[in-house]
């Protein structure tokens, strides 16, 4: 890797485009509230916390060998690489970061707006029926050391199941038929000890579906009372645009004539209850994936939103789904890795963003993943799908979004939902087990999971069309992250230039890597070790690369 220092570097079209159409004040951070940190442990504890984790998460190496990448099975090299990011609005989100300008830099250039990248940007999403498992008690399964390692994770607790199969009581009531899972406040009570132990903070759905305002807000009172400042939000009801769809009926809870308004008429109703009994509770919404229905929510003028609320699965054409398909959108490989998934989240994702930021909140991605079809496919916990997971979001932050949650599991990884980002390693119609695994893509979160907060600033690429690259500035110095889509079985390393803003070295670097693409659970975690630029003189295919910048 060739290194360059420049002072200044052009703006780009993705950038302007975030300050006019995304003011989030880094001052102001949208980000919602969260308790302080917990102190850090002694580093022999640090240690043997991660020696433990590595048990539960295949492919995750030791902490602090210097970088190094792996060899290139292929020996045709892969396109030269420029890299190159952006001096300008690195030095004014240094500027804002520190209070003072970055070295070498132009402080008339800073600007107080910036998407920005948050601990809340790395979260998973679970079934509301997921609530009532036991091994949320800490100690009494692994999850609890999985969650511990992702920087304060958010974890929301939503799905289908919460309007259609999940019954709350806060006494002996017998669950009525349609009731697949009971919820008590004694899952809160443990899931708020979990909470505290792994420093996680919870978004929660409250059951719209049943038209039940009174029995929503006495489980929102039981969660506040739990959870406290952890709870950093309750939606009413999860995906309302699809209580009625005539493409899936097996998931109507609404008629025909289900329509924007009677939403509207049903969450004031539910809002002024649920208030009554929790008069600060913060509200979040819609958790849908149309556009008119974030309008609807917004115009319904609840009080004290704090936060649009999207979901989005890019991967929707299943095999054997009934209605319209399509094969650019199937879960395939090649569909993961393709420019268009790029080009899709810059389109969907911007549309969401926009709409936050007209009505002045917080874009949150409550739920989401590479796909939403049932079942095992060609994608499933692939090298490309954990690509794909590090690309998708931090290209959101960019775009805007401040929360994000992939959607998962505490299914058998055997015979269970294939995306899911953790998943227990007995089989399916088995009793559950306390040990449950990291897939690929909870390598992915584990790897965005060391970017420290701060603005992300654009990073131009020349020479691949298979490259992503973005920055993030902190007061600090630059986490810069490539995200190289080549498959390592077709093409080799890529030799690479990077131009760094002035008064930065580097110092670390992290990279997850795989064997191919189509590898399913064979990517390979480096954490954050020392590196030199003999170590990344080129860039491994199929690979997404952490380098850290500390100022000199």
């Amino acid at each position: 890797m060739v290194w360059k220092r420049g002072t200044r570097g052009r703006r780009s079209r993705r950038w302007r485009a975030a300050l006019l159409a995304l003011p989030l004040v880094l001052s102001a951070c949208s980000t919602p509230p969260v308790p302080d940190e917990q102190a850090k442990p002694a580093p022999t504890q640090e240690a043997d916390s991660w020696a433990e984790l590595m048990r539960y998460v295949p492919g995750l190496e030791a902490q602090g060998q210097p970088f190094s990448q792996p060899v290139a099975s292929v020996q045709t090299a892969g396109a030269n690489l420029t890299i190159t990011p952006d001096a300008t609005a690195y030095a004014a989100a240094s500027t804002l970061a520190t209070g003072s300008p970055a070295p070498g830099s132009d402080p008339s250039q800073a600007s107080v707006s910036t998407p920005a990248w948050h601990h809340t940007n790395v979260g998973l999403s679970f079934e509301m029926s997921d609530l009532a498992d036991p091994r949320w008690e800490p100690g009494a399964s692994s999850l609890d050391i999985l969650m511990s390692h992702l920087d304060g994770p958010v974890l929301r607790f939503g799905g289908n199941s919460v309007d259609r199969r999940v019954w709350f009581t806060g006494s002996d009531e017998p669950a009525p038929e349609w009731a697949k899972a009971t919820v008590t406040p004694e899952d809160f009570a443990r899931l708020a000890r979990f909470a505290e132990a792994t420093n996680a903070t919870v978004v929660l759905d409250l059951d719209l579906g049943h038209k039940d305002a009174e029995r929503a807000a006495s489980m929102a009172e039981a969660a506040s009372l739990s959870l406290g400042e952890r709870l950093l939000g309750v939606t009413l009801g999860n995906e309302p645009n699809g209580f009625f769809l005539e493409s899936q009926p097996q998931y109507a809870i609404r008629d025909a004539s289900w329509s924007t308004e009677e939403y509207q008429a049903e969450i004031a109703e539910y809002e002024r209850v649920i208030h009554a009994r929790v008069p600060d509770l913060p509200i979040s919404g819609p958790g849908t994936f149309d556009a008119k229905w974030w309008r609807a929510f917004v115009a319904a003028g609840l009080s004290n939103t704090v936060s649009l609320n999207s979901h989005w699965y890019p991967l929707w054409s299943c095999p054997g789904r009934q209605g319209t398909t399509d094969a650019a959108f199937e879960p395939t490989v090649a569909n993961l890795v393709a420019p268009s998934m790029h080009e899709k989240a810059e389109r969907i994702v911007g549309m969401a963003a926009d709409e936050a930021s007209k009505s002045e909140l917080p874009l949150w991605m409550t739920e989401t993943g590479s796909t939403s079809c049932v079942g095992s496919n060609e994608s499933s916990r692939t090298h490309a799908q954990a690509l794909w997971t590090v690309d998708y979001a931090v290209h959101a932050a960019e775009l805007g979004v401040s929360m994000m949650a992939f959607h998962s599991m505490l299914g058998a990884c055997s015979g269970g939902a294939p995306m899911s980002v953790v998943c227990d390693t007995g089989k399916q119609g088995q009793p559950a087990t306390p040990d449950l695994n990291g897939q690929a893509n909870y390598l992915a979160l584990l790897f965005l999971a060391q970017l420290r907060e701060g603005a992300v600033v654009p990073v131009e690429v020349s020479g691949g069309g298979d490259v992503y690259a973005y920055g993030v500035a902190a007061a600090e110095g630059l986490d810069v992250v490539v995200v190289n889509m080549a498959d390592p079985a077709a093409v080799g390393s890529s030799p690479v230039e990077v131009v760094t803003p002035a008064g930065l070295e580097l110092r670390e670097a992290s990279q997850l890597s795989g064997p191919s693409l189509d590898a399913r659970n064979e990517s390979r975690l480096l954490p954050l070790g020392p590196a030199d630029v003999s170590s990344v003189s080129e860039l491994a295919p199929g690979s997404a690369t952490l380098l850290r910048f500390d100022s000199a």
